[in-house]
């Protein structure tokens, strides 16, 4: 598994290889998604990071051969849930650095990834639905 950056110069350089679409794919994992996340949630709050990760990650799913369709590529409901819950985690942590809540955000939900399960009583992931427009909670509020 890829080493995450955690200095903010290896941050800085992490990220802008992801949105330059220079990114291995190899390197863009679950943790790199949180990461990813943490750092648009904590420079620039949840809508405005919320529209980043719509963007870079529909592009960058193309630029390494993928395709956001109906069936595959870019979820909304999935980013506009991990989002929210980054925020969250944001609103209720002391203030930090960026480095420092990109590295309490990974420690927090790396081995969460299917933390959907407890908000949702179906296939978040394989709903077509869900993967196209914003699908609220089943089970739980996110808030």
């Amino acid at each position: 598994m890829p080493r995450l950056p955690v200095t903010e110069a290896e941050i800085d350089a992490f990220l802008a290889a992801f949105e330059g679409c220079t990114l291995p794919k190899t390197e863009w994992t679950h943790s790199a998604h949180l990461l990813t996340g943490a750092c648009y949630v904590h420079g620039m709050g949840h809508e405005a990071a919320l529209a980043k990760m719509r963007h870079c990650v529909r592009r960058y799913n193309e630029s390494v051969g993928g395709q956001n369709t109906a069936t595959s590529g870019y979820h909304e409901s999935i980013t506009v849930m991990w989002i929210r819950l980054l925020d969250r985690l944001h609103r209720e942590s002391a203030p930090m650095d960026r480095a420092q809540f990109a590295a309490l955000a990974v420690e927090r939900f790396a081995a969460h990834r299917d933390i959907f399960r407890e908000y949702y009583d179906f296939d978040l992931t394989g709903s077509t639905e869900a993967r196209l427009r914003w699908v609220e909670p089943t089970l739980k509020p996110l808030e």
